[in-house]
């Protein structure tokens, strides 16, 4: 698993150096979509040929087209990659991320083996998780990623952050979010799910809600590129993640790739609350 976690801090420095320095260099003017293209293609060819030089990687597949692609015949891992996990922030110069999760053998919640994610913009640091390790966190000095600290959630945190359409929630939702409130519990939320996370981690809990709606009964997070990795992550922290019922990391994807869910994670406190709700 060593060459994989270097083949992730490697893409992480060519993004980092390639798009968020040098932003322009992928712009074509007046048209936004264009350059998001541009972006998104420049990342997936550097995770591709990244990953394609670890043996023990079998495949890739991308958020954007969510297509499996081999790499190595005889490989083990299969691994998922967002490249931008919020390409429409590009342009105003937020901070955004990268997250992979690392598959054994199978796309499935329990076959993952290790879990990363990348915030760029003002912080250019990275959390990468296994069983082993625990959830690293690393920040980059300029030359390479120094291993700062392990992420440990306390059982009850401060940060509220609820993700969605407000109009279109439900009173259940509103009366658990309001509740939060209540107890003095902050609004964060970025828009970029990678950076939501970090907040979670970094101020050792809380709660980060995207609920089921009436417009997105089924949620809106993909299950493979999102919802997995975050909560393999925060389990290994020492927190929760769920569907409002189950365990993330229990759902099936039922081979369907593109399938989506509704995600509450953070800690155990809060966690308590959405099952109680």
């Amino acid at each position: 698993m060593n060459n994989v976690f270097t083949a992730i801090t490697n893409i992480a420095k060519v993004i980092d150096k390639r798009v968020f320095k040098n932003y322009d260099e992928f712009v074509i003017p007046n048209d936004l979509t264009q350059t998001n293209l541009n972006i998104q293609e420049f990342c997936d060819k550097i995770a591709r040929e990244e990953f394609k030089s670890v043996p023990s990687i079998k495949a890739i597949v991308t958020q954007d087209d969510k297509k499996t692609e081999v790499l190595n015949e005889d490989g083990q891992y299969i691994v998922s990659f967002i490249s931008i996990d919020n390409m429409d922030l590009l342009d105003l110069g937020f901070s955004v991320g990268s997250i992979f999760g690392v598959y054994d053998k199978e796309i499935e919640g329990h076959s993952l083996v290790a879990a990363s994610y990348v915030t760029y913009g003002p912080t250019f640091q990275l959390v990468y998780a296994t069983q082993d390790l625990g959830v690293e966190f690393y920040s980059f000095d300029g030359d390479k990623f120094i291993d700062i600290k392990p992420f440990k959630l306390d059982n009850k945190g401060k940060i509220n952050s609820t993700d969605g359409d407000v109009a279109t929630f439900d009173a259940k939702h509103k009366a658990l979010i309001q509740s939060l409130f209540d107890e003095g519990y902050r609004l964060r939320i970025s828009n970029s799910l990678s950076l939501d996370m970090h907040q979670i981690l970094f101020k050792r809990g809380g709660l980060y809600s995207s609920p089921k709606t009436s417009k997105d009964p089924n949620g809106t997070f993909d299950l493979v590129f999102e919802a997995y990795p975050i909560a393999y992550i925060i389990e290994l922290a020492g927190g929760e993640a769920i569907d409002g019922i189950n365990n993330i990391s229990d759902l099936k994807i039922d081979g369907d790739i593109s399938k989506k869910t509704p995600i509450y994670f953070g800690s155990k406190y809060e966690i308590g609350k959405v099952k109680q709700s």
